[in-house]
Order: C-alpha cells, then sequence, then structure tokens
C-alpha cells in the first residue's frame, strides 16, 4: 500500500531500478529484505513490481516465477517429440497438425520417414481439383502401407469431410499405413475427424532459445552436421539458425519488427542449409575460398529477402 510514497521518497534508487536492463534479477529497492523474508509471497510480489515498473519485462520475470515456483521443466522449450506422436497413432488414427504461420512439419515427417524406412512420402497440397489425386493417392496407400501427407488441408475441407469415414469404414488397411494432415486452424475443419485425429498445435517457438532449440533438435541434426568435415560448415550451420530465430522472433514486436507480417518457416531455413552445402562442397572442399557475397546474396537477397516487400530489409 505504501510502495508510493517509498518511491516518491527513495527515486533516485528506483529510478536506477527502472533503468536496469534485467531488473527481475536486480535487488528492489526498500523491498529487497522484506521480499526474502516472504517465502510464500515473496518471488510473486518482485513479480507484481516488475510488471508495474517495467512492463517490457513481464514475460521473462513471470518465467522466472513459474521456473521458481514449478521447476525448470514448465518453461523450458517443447521440442516437437515426433517419433513419439507417432507411437500414439494408428492405420485409422491421422496425425493432424494445426499450423500457425512460420510453422512447416514436412521437413520433420519426412526425416523420420527415412529414419522408418517410409521415404519418399506422398505428399498431396491441397487445392482446387487436388481431390481426385489425394484420394488415388490414398487409396494406394492403404494397400502398400504408405505414409500420406495431406497439406494445406483448409484449402480441401471438401475432402477432410470424406475422411472420417474413409478412414473408419475402409475394411482393410495396412497397418503401416499412416496419414499426416497439415491444416491451418478453420471453424470448417470436420468435428468428426478432428476427435478421431491426434491433434498437434505446432507454433513457432518463442524466444531465440527456443528458436535455437527447436531448429537444433527437428531440423539440425548430427548426420547434417557431419555431412561436410570443416568447422566453417558447422559455424555456418549454427548462424543460419540463429538468424532464423531471429527473423521469427521479430514478429513479436509487430510493425516495430516487420511492417509487413512475413510468414518465414523451416522451407527458408533448410533452402539456405542446402545452399551452404552445395557452395561448400565446390569451395572449401576443393581448396577455393568460400565466396561470401555470393553466400550474402542468396540468403538475404534471395531466399529471405525474396519476399521482402522493403529494400532495407535484406542485406543481411
Amino acid at each position: 500500500k505504501d510502495v508510493v510514497d517509498i518511491i516518491s521518497r527513495n527515486d533516485q534508487a528506483w529510478r536506477r531500478f527502472y533503468d536496469e536492463n534485467e531488473p527481475e534479477d536486480c535487488a528492489v529497492p526498500d523491498y529487497e529484505e522484506r521480499l526474502m523474508q516472504e517465502k510464500d509471497l515473496g518471488s510473486f510480489l518482485r513479480l507484481c513490481l516488475v510488471r508495474s515498473i517495467r512492463e517490457d519485462r513481464t514475460c521473462i520475470a513471470a518465467n522466472k516465477y513459474v521456473q521458481s515456483q514449478l521447476g525448470e521443466k514448465f518453461t523450458a522449450p517443447v521440442t516437437d517429440m515426433i517419433a513419439d506422436i507417432l507411437e500414439e497413432s494408428s492405420n485409422r488414427k491421422a496425425i493432424l497438425y494445426l499450423l500457425s504461420a512460420g510453422s512447416d512439419p514436412t521437413l520433420m515427417i519426412d526425416e523420420l520417414a527415412k529414419k522408418r524406412k517410409k521415404f519418399p512420402t506422398d505428399k498431396v497440397s491441397m487445392g482446387e481439383g487436388q481431390e481426385i489425386i489425394a484420394e488415388e493417392k490414398q487409396k494406394n496407400g492403404f494397400l502398400a502401407g504408405t505414409w500420406l501427407i495431406l497439406q494445406n488441408c483448409h484449402l480441401g475441407i471438401g475432402f477432410m469431410e470424406q475422411q472420417e469415414d474413409l478412414m473408419s469404414k475402409t475394411p482393410e488397411i495396412d497397418e503401416a499405413f499412416r496419414l499426416w494432415i497439415t491444416c491451418e486452424i478453420t471453424p470448417r475443419f470436420p468435428i468428426g475427424l478432428l476427435q478421431m485425429s491426434i491433434k498437434v498445435a505446432l507454433e513457432p517457438p518463442m524466444g531465440l532459445k527456443a528458436g535455437l532449440h527447436r531448429t537444433y533438435t527437428t531440423t539440425v541434426s548430427q548426420e547434417l552436421l557431419d555431412k561436410i568435415d570443416s568447422d566453417k560448415w558447422r559455424s555456418m550451420v549454427f548462424v543460419m539458425s540463429f538468424m532464423h530465430s531471429i527473423v521469427q522472433e521479430r514478429r513479436k514486436f509487430g510493425p516495430i519488427g516487420w511492417c509487413v507480417p512475413y510468414e518465414y518457416n523451416t522451407s527458408d531455413i533448410d533452402a539456405c542449409i542446402l545452399f551452404i552445402e552445395k557452395h561448400l562442397a565446390a569451395t572449401v572442399m576443393v581448396g577455393q575460398p568460400i565466396s561470401w557475397s555470393t553466400t550474402q546474396y542468396m540468403i538475404a537477397e534471395v531466399q529471405y529477402g525474396g519476399g521482402n516487400t522493403k529494400d532495407f530489409y535484406r542485406g543481411g
């Protein structure tokens, strides 16, 4: 109750607290001893003070509060345990990925398919006229036990409405068959299929640390890092992963981050890593220097900058 009076009487100390880069980790003027004595409410009161004085640090302070009260596992980045999801599925139970901007599970599914000897997977990007192709591939998959990925199914709701009958009433489906569905969130999606599927909400990770963690647990594998025996290769993969996390994280700042909400996703970093791999194979591995101007142009101007409408976003 007396916090306003205390701040006014010791404004210089509170000003220093306000100006701190990480106030949630600093001693609170006039209150630190009291907060330390309050075992039950101390950390929560610290969170409230940070929320009141430095609203921009609220999420970080809340993260620390949850970690201190419940444990680190409740704040650690959640990885996409796609192998565990596969174990829960069956030949009659589809796996439904609910997408948001910047997310695409196709590469993860293909990587898992390689490990399970189901690669290449059948893929159909839904849209006008694709229902016939998708139905044919699905029926072939029922017999051959292949994996089928139906992409962008919010553009093929009519075909989705048939899936409940196809998956439940088809007499014989090979035990190895798996149906993967990617779809943006839409109220038109059939309730029956939604209820009988394994639902996975695939959202871009929050924070640079979480972004790097996801990249190194999904896109970047040990097999990828071992492809080229060069420290420059591993360093460039890390820099590429760091840059990808940055451009995704900037979206949370709205117009301050990007004037236009660009949908950067895993296909961008996949394409860039593939280019770097081929470029190093043609230069470093044969004793030639890396062409940094070529690398910068292909990544900043073409891949990430190709969809930008503002010239000052390009340049790397």
